[in-house]
């Protein structure tokens, strides 16, 4: 499934977009991202066997710790802790959904925050986020987020990667 993802500087931060493609219908796709148990089977996959997960049909949060990535080590230490959370809003007769996140490092001036979109496509679904990653701290602030933008991108790509495993089983 073919993944599309990006980023640029603007004067919120750095625009970070990701788009990943779902073999189910937003209906399923939406149950999935919206069920403990897969967010909890993500986080497990993803190298985070003690996340604690909460979901409800609008909202999700997962807290979670991961190992750094390598180039922000220095500032961070082995493992980052994050927390993720979207509010959904209604669904549209097809399906398709809007929404906001937000990704958090506790304790650390690093957000991760936008929009989220599912909605129907020729090969099922597609989910879409577009968000700024700011990291506010001065002088490298700025290199923090151009060396951070390709492991939050990959992590979402590997959440997608996850989450087509799951659809299909």
């Amino acid at each position: 499934m073919p993944v599309e993802r990006g980023w640029s500087r603007n004067n919120l931060g750095m625009q970070l977009n990701s788009r990943q493609e779902f073999p189910a219908n937003p209906h399923e796709v939406y149950a999935m991202v919206t069920d403990e148990a897969f967010l909890r089977h993500a986080s497990e996959r993803m190298g985070s066997p003690d996340a604690r997960v909460a979901a409800s049909p609008t909202r999700t949060t997962v807290e979670a710790s991961v190992d750094a990535p390598p180039e922000v080590r220095p500032f961070v230490g082995e493992r980052l802790g994050i927390v993720q959370e979207v509010t959904w809003g209604e669904a549209a007769a097809d399906g398709s959904r809007s929404g906001t996140f937000s990704i958090t490092v506790p304790g650390a001036p690093v957000t991760f925050a936008g929009t989220v979109q599912l909605a129907p496509a020729a090969s099922g679904s597609t989910v879409e986020y577009a968000g700024d990653l700011d990291v506010k701290i001065p002088l490298i602030g700025n290199r923090i987020e151009k060396e951070a933008a390709p492991a939050i991108l990959e992590a979402l790509d590997a959440q997608a990667r996850v989450g087509r495993s799951w659809l299909t089983r």
